[in-house]
């Protein structure tokens, strides 16, 4: 089987992203493969056109970049969870533009997940907001859908913005906890 996929989106590294990111591989009960998107290289989608007619080609491929790399583990992973930090009510520019590159599969209508789970854990600094996560949550929908995964319900974590917020929470760290353990229970038994 191969490893459950974690997508850690934040550009700062042992922030709260990272430590939601461990706890979920600690809590998930199976092998898991993380990824730093923003150490990945992805270069920004800058509609050459090259994808159409191409299936699954980036003229951005190549050495360097690790948008190719990251799909592939997505797309072959039993589950995939992205976690993310919301900025401006939206996923950070590194998270952006590897999501942006899905227009190699959009372009051919090639759906490479087969339908594999794929969700979300994300963490916004306001304490509130009913549309906090909206902007984050959609785009995150539409890759899975350009992709062919099946987007499932995310976690959303109101109030952590310093660096140990999240840690020092053992609230919101549960339930992070509890909700590795569902999706373990749901699609990894």
């Amino acid at each position: 089987m191969n490893a459950v996929f974690l997508a850690a989106c934040s550009p700062r590294r042992g922030g709260n992203s990272d430590f939601a990111a461990s706890l979920v591989r600690l809590t998930i009960g199976a092998p898991c493969e993380t990824r730093r998107v923003a150490e990945e290289g992805v270069r920004p989608c800058v509609s050459c056109g090259f994808c159409d007619g191409r299936p699954g080609e980036c003229s951005l491929d190549g050495p360097g970049d690790g948008a190719r790399v990251l799909f592939e583990r997505m797309c072959r992973s039993p589950l995939s969870v992205v976690v993310s930090p919301v900025y401006f009510y939206h996923l950070p520019a590194q998270a952006k533009a590897w999501i942006d590159r899905t227009q190699r599969f959009w372009a051919c209508g090639k759906k490479p997940g087969e339908g594999r789970p794929v969700t979300a854990v994300l963490l916004g600094a306001r304490p509130r907001g009913e549309k906090l996560f909206e902007g984050a949550e959609r785009t995150l929908r539409y890759m899975a859908l350009t992709l062919g995964l099946t987007w499932v319900e995310p976690l959303r974590l109101y109030g952590l913005d310093a660096p140990g917020d999240l840690a020092a929470s053992p609230e919101a760290a549960d339930r992070v906890c509890d909700f590795a353990s569902e999706l373990s229970r749901r699609f990894l038994a």
